[in-house]
């Protein structure tokens, strides 16, 4: 193969302008390569983060209680695919603590839940990360980590929560939570369903009944069957009330990609422009190799193949730098970046399949810049390319 080497040759003249070239693919290939990672790992952690104390379906009475709900119960867990069926009283009230330094207080959301069914279905012992749950005792309180912090207590303090009703209760602190959404460990307690029905004075009614799925995203299969076991009832997928935030997950994401594509066709435009330039210094060993029997396809093969070298170096580079960037951001590297963000650490998450993507796409773009400069050297005829000499 004489073509391989001939084109091995004319990069090796020009290394300033290959070199050039390789970096353009390098850095395209690693910049959007890690960007998705990290954009993946971000819109997963936060999607994670929302469910960890969030309910994959929620049922409710459009306003009104739910009665004589024990029947449901049983008929929501007979359903494949359901990890758990959690009966709720979800209210809004105050919490107050009375410290050394003097009174705290801010609003909460108050989230009265069966804990014994709660501590299976939401995986209690993920998000606690002090203290423990009691399912019998109903004069404790379980709260967000910001909360504990932010009002300096201790496990075994008493606060005081006031419901929207103003009934005041006293309670121990028993348990910390921390699920990784700040405005969750912020501004939410949990309490036992009994106690969040004696503040309310509501009686044994429910706001809602929350469904936790073995498989999040199949919620949208399920909740056909949720309804038609809850005819009378209002049912919400966590898709359905996270909405907004799933679009702007998306569109972020999109946009992020349709820019950082724009690095890989500008590197795509450089090799091109660097094999336009060969096949004009080159124009005189064209015609030579034409009046020696070369054939056009020969031609053109030559300088297909130094674009496909010069891509195959920049997606290999590439990749080798990507899979090197993420392993230093698992590894805690870069951790001090969370220190802007409430993370632990940086998510990465990628899957072979958009990597496939972004190779396959970077060699259609190598390929579409290289076929033109080659075509032209191809179309040179002998004379053409020496009447100049």
């Amino acid at each position: 193969m004489i073509e391989f080497f001939i084109a091995k040759k004319h990069i090796m003249e020009r290394k300033k302008q290959s070199i050039i070239s390789v970096l353009g693919i390098v850095i395209g290939i690693t910049v959007l390569i890690v960007s998705l990672s990290i954009s993946n790992g971000l819109d997963g952690n936060m999607i994670n983060n929302i469910l960890s104390l969030s309910p994959h379906i929620t049922i409710d009475n459009n306003g009104y209680y739910i009665e004589n709900y024990e029947g449901i119960l049983k008929d929501l867990e007979k359903i494949n695919g359901v990890k758990g069926v959690i009966p709720t009283f979800n209210n809004q009230g105050i919490l107050k603590t009375v410290g050394e330094d003097g009174s705290f207080a801010s609003g909460v959301q108050i989230r009265g839940l069966d804990l014994k069914r709660a501590e299976k279905a939401l995986d209690f012992k993920k998000i606690i990360v002090q203290g423990k749950v009691n399912h019998e005792n109903y004069n404790e309180i379980i709260v967000g980590s910001e909360i504990f912090n932010q009002f300096e207590l201790k496990l075994g303090d008493e606060v005081e929560l006031t419901s929207a009703e103003n009934k005041k209760i006293k309670l121990k602190v028993s348990g910390v939570f921390k699920t990784g959404n700040l405005d969750t460990d912020s501004a939410t307690v949990i309490i036992p369903l009994v106690t969040s029905q004696i503040i309310a004075e509501s009686g044994d009614v429910l706001r809602s009944i929350d469904i936790t799925l073995t498989n999040p995203y199949d919620a949208n299969k399920i909740i056909s069957e949720v309804k038609s076991k809850t005819p009378n009832y209002s049912s919400r997928t966590w898709g359905e009330i996270n909405e907004a935030l799933l679009k702007a997950l998306s569109l972020e994401k999109t946009v992020m990609l349709v820019l950082f594509s724009l690095l890989i066709i500008i590197a795509g435009f450089v090799i091109g422009i660097v094999l336009n330039t060969m096949v004009r210094e080159k124009t005189k060993d064209i015609g030579i190799m034409r009046s020696m029997g070369y054939s056009r396809y020969s031609i053109m093969k030559i300088f297909l193949l130094e674009g496909i070298f010069l891509g195959a170096l920049g997606i290999s580079v590439g990749l080798g730098t990507s899979y090197v960037l993420m392993k230093l951001l698992k590894l805690g590297v870069f951790n001090k970046l969370t220190e802007v963000y409430y993370l632990t650490s940086i998510p990465v998450k990628i899957s072979l399949k958009e990597v496939m993507i972004i190779v396959l796409a970077t060699i259609f773009v190598i390929l579409f810049s290289s076929i033109f400069p080659s075509y032209r050297a191809s179309k040179l005829t002998p004379v053409e390319a020496l009447k100049y000499e």
